[in-house]
């Protein structure tokens, strides 16, 4: 008997490990190829300059390394952490950049070319067009406060809901920590309430993602920047090349 319970034990222990090892392998493949995970937090997370909430020291940061537009800045260095609560994920993003560019003066029209983190989600994680409707998002989020998208008239309109941040500076690194509400397709610009067209979260839930970098040294857009391989420049259009994003517990 007491062999046999040996031999059971050895064998489990066995299969643990080597499940284990499957594990961490299919993550880190899983992490190339723009795979994220977003973990719970059991605390509020404000939006200020400060991070110290403790759920940060427990998640890793994705790089963001793929150039997708230009020619790559020996300069820039860019990475993520994402969790979430109730209808919105929490992102710090870093970002190496030694001087934020605006490009809003003339207005609206080439308000893509300042530099500007751009979060792309697909809720529904269905992919698609979304280019003069709201089945996904490119938020861009800009320096200058403002998040802008293109709605579904084919215009760029402020999105004032969508996105909650703070901007912080330590040397050529900036940190933006921001509260990013997950909405359906039914989100309005501009309607007066969208509290009806959140999304309530959930462990398991997956969603189209990826977070990205727009470059701006002065002339206009150099560099655009993502953490997802193979998205390229058209995720402002389509949502086929999105990362994935799932929200664990533990």
């Amino acid at each position: 008997m007491n062999k046999f319970f040996f031999v059971l034990c050895l064998l489990l222990f066995i299969c643990i490990q080597s499940c284990g090892t499957a594990i961490i392998a299919n993550q880190k493949n899983n992490e190339e190829h723009g795979y994220y995970y977003a973990l719970y937090s059991d605390e509020d997370i404000k939006i200020n300059a400060e991070v110290k909430e403790k759920i940060w020291e427990k998640v890793a940061w994705y790089p963001i390394n793929q150039c997708y537009v230009g020619t790559p800045s020996p300069d820039f260095a860019g990475r993520f952490k994402v969790v979430w609560r109730d209808d919105k994920i929490f992102l710090l993003v870093e970002i190496s950049d030694k001087l934020l560019m605006n490009w809003l003066e003339d207005g609206f029209e080439n308000y893509w070319q300042g530099d500007c983190v751009e979060i792309f989600i697909d809720e529904s994680h269905k992919g698609g067009d979304h280019h003069q409707n709201n089945n996904a998002f490119a938020y861009h989020v800009m320096h200058t406060g403002e998040v802008i998208d293109i709605d579904s008239d084919g215009q760029p309109k402020i999105f004032p809901d969508s996105v909650n941040y703070v901007i912080s500076k330590n040397g050529d690194k900036y940190v933006w920590k921001m509260a990013v509400t997950v909405y359906s397709n039914k989100y309005d610009p501009k309607s007066e309430s969208n509290e009806s067209n959140k999304i309530k979260l959930f462990a398991g839930k997956k969603m189209g993602f990826t977070v990205a970098y727009g470059d701006n040294n002065g002339e206009g857009r150099e560099c655009f920047y993502g953490s997802t391989p193979g998205q390229g420049d058209t995720g402002y259009m389509n949502s086929d090349k999105f990362g994935t994003l799932e929200l664990i517990k533990r």
